[in-house]
């Protein structure tokens, strides 16, 4: 007897492909991705796991929460830091170069500084760590030592995160054309103010309104580095 012919479905049905297994480093780059596009506020598990096409739920196999997921951003951004290019050049250059090339990875990155702000440098990730060890290294070999070499260390750290913090919060939803206009609208305000009750703002009134960041970086940056320059130098006297 003929055996029946199974169901058209059944002739047609095309057997599903396993789905990747998710990885860690997976998540990280998704993260990364996530916190690109939607900065900070968007950066939630809802809208990663969305990303990442998975449940929720899932990507507790591999972090404990949202604390560990920006950590580990935290520490894929540190990674893009070089470390110093030879161990032989002055501290002062070692450490200007140190401090704009970790500026420069976190304006990168969406929201970057305000990430690290959130995070603890000394917690889990090998590439904070190191960017920390570098840091601390110039200033031990500069000449400082214990709580010193600590407080200087936190100071660039400081600086350079809040520089970037700030300049990152004038950037959201700006646009050049936007900015134009608030300088605009700064510098008619200031032109209506009187003269004898603000002399000293208004002698500097064009190079308050232009805020270069570049300079405003630079001048900062160079101010604290001659600062520890000469507590260096008196503590040595």
């Amino acid at each position: 007897m003929p055996r029946s012919r199974p169901p058209h479905s059944v002739l047609w049905e095309v057997p599903s492909r396993p789905r990747p297994t998710l990885t860690r480093d997976d998540l990280v780059r998704a993260a990364l991705a996530l916190l690109d596009e939607a900065g900070f506020d968007g950066l939630t598990m809802r809208n990663l796991a969305e990303r990442l096409g998975v449940q929720a739920a899932s990507l507790y196999n591999h972090v404990r929460d949202k604390r560990e997921v920006l950590a580990l951003l935290a520490d894929a951004i540190m990674a893009e830091v070089p470390p110093p290019e030879s161990a032989d050049a002055p501290w002062h250059d070692a450490l200007y170069w140190l401090a704009c090339d970790y500026r420069r990875a976190l304006l990168t990155h969406r929201d970057a500084a305000r990430l690290l702000s959130e995070t603890t440098p000394l917690g889990p990730g090998p590439n904070r760590l190191r960017v920390l060890d570098d840091l601390v290294g110039i200033l031990r070999g500069a000449g400082f030592a214990g709580e010193a070499a600590a407080d200087a260390a936190w100071l660039c750290n400081t600086f350079v995160t809040g520089f970037v913090l700030e300049e990152q919060t004038q950037l959201v939803s700006s646009d050049d054309a936007a900015a134009g206009e608030r300088q605009a609208d700064v510098a008619g305000w200031l032109s209506q103010l009187p003269l004898e009750h603000y002399p000293n703002v208004l002698a500097v009134a064009g190079p308050l309104i232009d805020g270069e960041t570049d300079r405003r970086f630079l001048f900062g940056l160079n101010t604290v580095l001659d600062g520890l320059e000469l507590r260096l130098s008196t503590s040595r006297g």
